[in-house]
């Protein structure tokens, strides 16, 4: 898989400090441009609340240092993780199957792999290769998460802060308050989680209110706009927040919820200021806090990941099997036609045809050989040294 490349940084390397960093130099000198400087043209962003990738296609000439130079952030705690090949083709299909997810068994990282993809190409910036990688990625994902059963569904990283969750509702009495800010995925797996919880009085509060309306009609919840709320916040023992933007719960908010005992920012960058949480005596669960008890998810799934890693890298063999045979099969018509030309003169058309196809099975074979252990480039190259590689007409019949 020639020039697939995959840069990026994740919260399991690098946390949240690293996830922040990357977002404030994106945010001021975008991937598209810095990738276009670079003259790279197939590319996809993957940027969720735990990870940051740039999967890309390199054109021939640039070297994977020099791009990853580009993509690294100065301000960084550390350079970003870099794959090229099948080895980013692997690591793609690790990641859409919730394999190196902070929570594993998270069902919807695959629909956000599918929504950059699409989000890529409606910007004419996919190519064969990386429509390719993303769509065999997406198949070695579902064949992971059909023979191995990781997690319930709707299972995100919300789900790691269910214990504390449970705990604090628990000790607020008979009818405990939650208030979830956003209603974007992340917030909208946290209501339905928390819409369980009979007795709960759950507000969902989106800076618009029409979103918000959507999901708290959804599952019997009440609903507010973001600014109201900020003006004058609605006290609970639960604060869930799920949104973008940068913006911050700070003091004067956490001031006006007296009763509030747990705060969970699943935002990148951070939402919540935990110093004034912590001066209120408001424990505050961000992502650095939930990894401990993905830590030990990973634990407990010690044997069914094992299984998972069997079943993708079996896909991931099938997957690459079929890359070679796609990106050979014109180098396979160009030796059948070559044959098939000199024996023309020799043999009727139908017998030349014929012994052709006999004669190019060991060297076909070979070619698939030599693409399966070294790549589509070793066996292009031996096409281009015995003249092979230019276009011959071969009939289909």
């Amino acid at each position: 898989m020639d020039g697939l490349t995959l840069i990026g940084v994740s919260h399991r390397r690098g946390g949240a400090d690293a996830l922040e960093a990357y977002d404030r130099a994106y945010a001021t000198d975008p991937v598209d441009a810095r990738l276009a400087a670079l003259g790279v043209r197939a590319f996809l962003t993957l940027q969720t609340c735990n990870r940051l990738d740039v999967v890309c296609v390199r054109p021939p000439g640039l070297p994977l240092t020099r791009l990853r130079s580009a993509l690294t952030a100065d301000d960084a705690p550390r350079r970003p993780y870099a794959y090229a090949g099948e080895a980013a083709f692997e690591h793609l299909a690790r990641v859409a199957a919730s394999l190196d997810s902070l929570n594993p068994g998270e069902d919807q990282v695959m629909r956000q792999v599918r929504d950059a993809l699409a989000e890529a190409r409606a910007a004419g910036r996919v190519d064969g290769t990386l429509s390719f990688a993303v769509d065999a990625a997406l198949r070695v994902a579902r064949s992971v998460r059909r023979e191995v059963a990781l997690a319930p569904r709707d299972t995100s990283l919300f789900s790691l802060a269910r214990s504390e969750i449970e705990a604090v509702l628990a000790g607020a009495g008979d009818h405990p308050r939650a208030l979830v800010l956003g209603a974007g995925e992340m917030a909208s797996l946290a209501v339905r989680s928390l819409a369980a919880h009979r007795a709960l009085q759950l507000t969902v509060v989106n800076r618009d209110e029409t979103r918000a309306r959507e999901l708290a009609r959804e599952h019997g919840a009440a609903h507010r706009s973001l600014a109201d709320v900020a003006r004058a916040p609605l006290d609970a023992e639960l604060l869930v927040s799920a949104i973008g933007g940068g913006r911050r719960v700070g003091a004067r908010w956490l001031d006006r919820m007296p009763s509030l005992r747990l705060a969970v920012d699943l935002g990148i960058p951070r939402t919540i200021d935990t110093e004034a949480a912590r001066m209120r005596g408001v424990r505050v669960l961000d992502v650095d806090g939930l990894r401990s008890a993905g830590e030990t998810r990973r634990r407990e799934l010690e044997a069914r990941l094992g299984e998972a890693e069997r079943v993708l890298r079996a896909g991931v063999e099938a997957e690459m099997r079929a890359w070679a045979e796609r990106s050979l099969a014109p180098s396979i018509r160009a030796l059948q036609g070559w044959l098939e030309s000199t024996l023309e003169g020799a043999l009727p058309p139908a017998e030349a045809r014929q012994l052709a196809r006999r004669l190019a099975f060991v060297p076909v074979k070979g070619l698939r050989a030599v693409a399966r252990e070294h790549g589509v480039a070793a066996a292009r190259t031996f096409l281009a040294e015995t003249g092979l590689d230019r276009p011959w007409e071969v009939s289909e019949t």
